[in-house]
């Protein structure tokens, strides 16, 4: 099973999807954002910070996938990515579904590290402006968005986790020979 998806992380096609989901779960979020009007919360904007992190290891992969060192990097990338996302989106999961009285609620103001201020880079996408335990007016199979945006990173999780194994594991080498006796 890990010799398959070796071969799948040293492809760049699997990079380039990798880099296309990125970028379409930025895009539904930025239509959930100014289409349907639903403004981020610090959590949200710290989901889509983790998804930019898709968007940056698939791209990277997608140009030199054929390199050792980078497939390590990008795969790394990618796991990191990915169980930054779960940690924060549990967090914001329970914070939705909090049953307190006083509600649960996330920090007000995002904080982005200063040599990457992401929020005043791109306001447009990575500005807080709602609060975690709002509930929203939508839902895709009776399910809120931060349930499914705990499905999205937990099966990242799991992808990048095997992608990462997948490394470590030896090349198997057939040896045809026996077919010529």
């Amino acid at each position: 099973m890990f010799q398959i998806i070796k071969l799948i992380c040293a492809s760049r096609f699997f990079w380039f999807l990798l880099l296309v989901a990125g970028i379409a779960f930025e895009g539904c979020g930025l239509y959930f954002q100014y289409n349907l009007h639903l403004g981020p919360c610090v959590n949200c904007v710290y989901e889509r910070a983790y998804i930019l992190g898709f968007v940056v290891a698939g791209f990277v992969g997608a140009i030199a996938s054929n390199f050792l060192v980078v497939r390590f990097l990008c795969s790394l990338g990618f796991l990191a990515s990915s169980i930054g996302g779960l940690l924060v989106t549990f967090e914001h999961y329970q914070a939705y579904n909090s049953t307190s009285i006083f509600g649960s609620t996330c920090k007000l103001k995002t904080e982005f590290p200063d040599f990457l201020p992401l929020d005043e880079i791109a306001p447009f996408m990575f500005k807080a402006v709602g609060i975690c335990s709002d509930k929203l007016d939508w839902e895709f199979l009776g399910q809120s968005m931060p349930f499914w945006i705990l499905i999205i990173f937990g099966a990242s999780t799991l992808v990048a986790l095997l992608l990462f194994l997948s490394i470590f594991v030896k090349k198997k080498y057939k040896s045809h020979s026996d077919f010529y006796k």
